[in-house]
């Protein structure tokens, strides 16, 4: 189903969802119901096929006798052919029914090691009369999640983990981490628990065999790809709606618990604290510059600062939260609804929570294992990071070098002089060089890069005429968008929200524009428009003895352009192999096209056998450059 398609049903359905909630929830459970109705039939259909045909051949041997063995020896490796896929699609299929959630991953705390959040998990399921929490895990991010794991899939003897992410909890206070916690308990608790932890269970089954059915072939898989791409979009569709709508249920769980203003708060610190971390984490990597190792104490520098938010940021960073759309797949309602949904009106809503002044919640429920933790976290995580931090000093060294180099030149072409002063804008921010750029633009105005360079010069100098650079950049090179829209809207998102939210919708046209492209790039589409293409003489010779000299068994080739709908100006190109008799009859194409693929062409193309796409062979001959 496609997107547009797929937000309109999501939008009706709300609609009636709100209208009549429990109504809807018996629709869903009848729509679940007719699933496993498919799926039966899926396999009774598989399995009386099998039954069928071992009943054809037992029944061929008792009346052919000698005969029948015989032909059956013969008939053996296609016999073998029919029914092995035919088991394999029915096993598949029913095993997507038992699958089971990934084993959540995490440090495993015991009673003894954190008493205090413990006895907090204690009340907290007391009073909302939940279920148990079988085990606590502590992460490293900035998350907190209930994962509920049957022991047979789908159903069955559940195990309920608790996910804390120990930089959320340093961010947080006592009652608002307990507000997270207890939004994710609310999945599990009240009326609606069992049957929305089976819901999304079901949903990620039916993704499995959405999964499955695209490797199923014949007429039967088509058949029952059909059925499948019939009903699962339909079903994930009303599901959808009952995730989103449980959300705000959770939500209320929360309130029950702390109160709505505590619900409130950690809403909104959440978020904030999500921000704070991606920008710490921006400041740290700036190091990489000097430090050739990272730094052993992370988690010690971030419970420093983890409730310090810097103010001047605060309000921008809230506001964005407010009314970031959930993607087309997020059962997340914005942060605004859910707010409204607990009462805060928009001052409220608006407004940034208090400054923590008291301790964490990781001091205060984890208590001294709160040190053990970050320790590990820390030397993890270092451990991780040491090579790609390495690099990065690396570079950064050699890009000190090279700026030593061209400092030395006596003169410079206009790359060098371009390069000198990118370089120096990276190693030594301090300098302003927003006049050097502007002499550069004004001897070599159509250089992109270079108007896109003295744009972020004067943006980082807080000189809102460097959006006129990016601009400029952009109509020189559309290849330039996404980068010029991401510097203009890092800019603009913290002095004129509403003017950074045009640059961020042409950076997402931009990148799904880009996303496609690469796809009808990476994918031969046997109806794909071919055109002539255009090569010196010195190309096709050097093209065709490449050829000729790698490409055993093929009697002859052609070189053509392939369009690209998505953007017409790309090249692309395809070589199209006709094999000789021989070749084809010992089947040899395979091994002809991987050892051209393992070949340096002065494009980028790629080789397709002319036999198993019959339109470009056609059109090969007709208009393609014969390269043997």
């Amino acid at each position: 189903m496609e997107i547009e398609r797929f937000e309109r049903m999501v939008a009706q359905l709300e609609a009636e969802s709100a209208a009549a909630p429990g109504r809807y929830q018996l629709k869903v459970a009848l729509l679940a119901l007719a699933g496993f109705g498919l799926l039966g039939l899926i396999g009774l259909g598989l399995g009386f096929g099998l039954v069928l045909l071992g009943g054809a051949v037992a029944a061929a041997l008792w009346v052919g006798g000698a005969a029948a063995w015989l032909l059956l020896l013969k008939l053996g490796k296609l016999l073998l052919l029919v029914a092995i896929p035919v088991w394999l699609l029915l096993r598949n299929t029913m095993r997507a029914l038992f699958v089971r959630l990934p084993t959540p991953q995490g440090r495993a705390l015991q009673r003894a090691d954190a008493p205090a959040l413990f006895a907090a998990l204690d009340d907290m399921r007391r009073r909302l009369r939940g279920p148990a929490v079988h085990q606590v895990l502590v992460v490293d991010g900035i998350n907190a999640a209930i994962v509920q794991r049957p022991l047979f899939g789908l159903i069955g003897f559940p195990r309920n983990h608790l996910l804390l992410g120990l930089p959320l909890l340093e961010s947080l206070s006592p009652d608002e981490a307990m507000a997270v916690v207890a939004h994710e308990y609310g999945h599990l608790c009240g009326a609606h628990g069992r049957f929305s932890a089976f819901i999304y269970r079901l949903r990620f089954s039916w993704a499995t065999i959405q999964g499955h059915a695209a490797t199923w072939h014949g007429w039967a898989g088509r058949l029952m790809q059909r059925a499948v791409g019939a009903y699962a979009p339909y079903f994930n569709a009303y599901t959808f709606v009952l995730a989103r709508a449980q959300e705000y249920q959770a939500d209320a769980t929360s309130a029950q618990l702390v109160g709505s203003a505590a619900a409130v708060a950690a809403l909104k610190r959440t978020n904030l604290a999500s921000a704070h971390r991606s920008g710490f984490f921006d400041q740290l990597l700036e190091t990489t510059r000097d430090q050739a190792a990272p730094p052993p104490d992370l988690a010690l520098r971030w419970a420093a600062v983890a409730t310090q938010l810097p103010a001047a940021r605060t309000g921008p960073w809230l506001d964005r939260a407010l009314d970031r759309s959930p993607g087309a797949m997020d059962t997340h309602p914005t942060l605004r609804q859910r707010l409204q949904a607990l009462g805060a009106d928009g001052t409220e809503a608006q407004a940034t929570p208090a400054p923590l002044t008291g301790p964490s919640a990781a001091q205060v429920l984890l208590g001294p294992v709160a040190d053990t933790l970050r320790s590990e976290f820390q030397r993890s995580w270092a451990e991780n990071a040491a090579e790609g931090w390495g690099e990065q000093h690396a570079q950064w060294q050699a890009r000190r070098q090279r700026l030593a180099e061209l400092e030395a030149m006596a003169e410079r072409d206009s790359d060098q002089r371009l390069e000198l002063l990118r370089l120096t804008m990276g190693l030594q921010p301090e300098l302003d060089l927003r006049a050097a750029f502007a002499e550069f633009n004004r001897e070599h105005p159509d250089h992109a890069l270079g108007l896109f360079l003295e744009g972020s010069a004067r943006l980082a100098r807080d000189d809102a005429g460097g959006l006129g650079q990016l601009e400029a950049a952009i109509r020189l090179d559309v290849e330039a968008t996404r980068g010029a829209c991401e510097r203009a809207h890092a800019w603009l998102i913290e002095r004129d929200p509403a003017a950074a939210k045009p640059w961020a919708e042409r950076w997402q046209a931009r990148a799904e524009l880009e996303a496609l492209r690469q796809h009808q790039l990476d994918r031969l589409d046997p109806k794909g428009k071919l055109l002539p293409a255009e090569l010196s003489a010195d190309t096709r010779v050097a093209m065709g003895k490449l050829v000729a000299q790698h490409g055993k068994g093929v009697r002859q080739a052609w070189l053509l352009r392939r369009e690209i709908p998505a953007d017409p100006a790309c090249e692309a190109y395809v070589i199209v192999l006709q094999l000789g008799w021989w070749a084809r009859l010992r089947n040899q194409g395979g091994l002809a096209v991987q050892a051209l693929a393992r070949q340096e062409w002065p494009m980028p193309l790629h080789l397709c056998l002319g036999h198993r796409f019959r339109a470009y062979q056609r059109t090969a001959m007709k208009i393609g450059t014969r390269l043997r």
